[in-house]
């Protein structure tokens, strides 16, 4: 079945169709639509979930990570401070190596309060032990909440994956879905199973102190869960096509006119499909450039991207994130995996609009610049209605 629904109410019926048991409610947004269409659907009696209404988003991941636990499917959602508020307890769920689902609608980080997308939120959690796919379009978001349950709920990873999607761009914006249907989402997504459950009535427990060696094995055997987890992604990919035959999850991450490339572009996420339009013009101007979009920021698919990538005669990465001093937080990982040479573009942050034409100018800018070993190493980009960038300290106007 197809209908034109947001990426937000996409993500809710994933997570009907997953037969989740518990949802951890607080608004925030860009994502408050997607726990209000699950709360409405509660009331249609369309779900059998406990929709748990708390006070904030610390106690939202809370319940979450308390029912997942416990042996229950379960799910929340945020963005932006939320995460940053739910930080402490994001952490307690991947040492826990608790299966659970979250999805961020990403924006901009205060201060100052800025509601426009962004993706430093998503990013600043990439060291926190948690399985992270990025989507760029309903769809994809969609697919990616649902196979999230089959990865994170998988004993060879077992631990929580997030979901990100752009704010507003991909969360409030409608296009046509393909919806699978709810007998193929069972058969694809079987009841939760676990090797632990905590109760009340039982004397497991979780979390207390552990001696060094003890914590040090716990963060390894995370680490190495993350690893390989890649081979489980890629199965179970490969399984959901036919839940979805139009989709393609053979890989972690997906090429684009790559092949013969001798110039790439790197993106992550909604402006994907802009940047590869500039790609288009470009290879009608005989320029040979290609596009790979990043949709596992963990695992990194380290022999994917230097299979992909490890020829090319220059590398252009979007951030529409920051990791501050230092560039974008995409550029940052490329540049550790690659040894062809890479050039980092921040643009796009809190709220600022990129499109098709402001690739193809970055773009072609970049080649040349490659073509005479010329390239600055991190740019800040801001599109062309801004004539003049002046930045000023606290003690002058900004």
């Amino acid at each position: 079945m197809r209908k034109i629904i947001s990426g937000n109410e996409a993500v809710a019926l994933a997570v009907k169709l997953a037969r989740v048991g518990v949802v951890g409610i607080y608004p925030i947004t860009p994502q408050t639509t997607i726990i209000e269409e699950l709360a409405e659907m509660k009331l249609r009696g369309e779900v059998s979930a406990d929709v748990v209404r708390v006070e904030s988003e610390h106690s939202a991941m809370g319940v979450t990570l308390g029912a997942a636990v416990s042996g229950v499917r379960a799910f929340t959602a945020t963005s932006s401070q939320g995460l940053l508020y739910m930080h402490e307890m994001v952490w307690w769920a991947a040492g826990s190596r608790a299966p659970l689902v979250m999805v961020v609608a990403t924006r901009a980080v205060g201060a100052p309060w800025n509601i426009w997308n962004e993706n430093t939120d998503f990013m600043s959690e990439r060291d926190s032990g948690w399985i992270m796919a990025f989507a760029s379009s309903p769809q994809e978001a969609l697919d990616l909440t649902i196979q999230a349950f089959r990865v994170s709920e998988d004993p060879r990873v077992f631990l929580p994956m997030m979901v990100g999607m752009d704010g507003f761009v991909l969360s409030h914006t409608k296009t046509n879905v393909y919806i699978p249907s709810q007998e193929d989402v069972d058969e694809f997504l079987p009841p939760r199973r676990q090797p632990y459950v905590i109760d009340p009535e039982t004397q497991e427990s979780m979390g207390n102190i552990f001696q060094p060696f003890d914590y040090m094995k716990l963060r390894h055997s995370i680490h190495e869960s993350i690893e390989s987890s890649q081979d489980v992604i890629r199965e179970i990919g490969r399984e959901y096509e036919k839940l979805n035959p139009l989709s393609d999850y053979k890989t972690l991450n997906v090429e684009y006119k790559l092949e013969d490339a001798d110039y790439a572009v790197v993106t992550m996420g909604a402006w994907s499909l802009d940047a590869m339009e500039a790609v288009d013009r470009l290879r009608q101007e005989g320029v040979n450039v290609g596009l790979y979009r990043v949709r596992y920021i963990r695992p990194w698919a380290t022999d994917e991207i230097m299979r992909a990538l490890g020829d090319k005669k220059g590398v252009i990465v979007f951030d529409r994130a920051t990791s501050l001093g230092r560039g974008g937080p995409l550029y940052l990982e490329m540049k550790a995996t690659i040894d062809s040479p890479v050039k980092g573009v921040v643009t796009g942050l809190g709220g600022v609009s990129i499109g098709k034409k402001d690739f193809y100018h970055v773009i072609s800018k970049s080649i040349e610049e490659f073509r005479f070993k010329s390239f600055r190493e991190v740019e800040w980009y801001y599109p062309g209605e801004v004539k003049e960038v002046e930045l000023g300290t606290p003690r002058s106007s900004i």
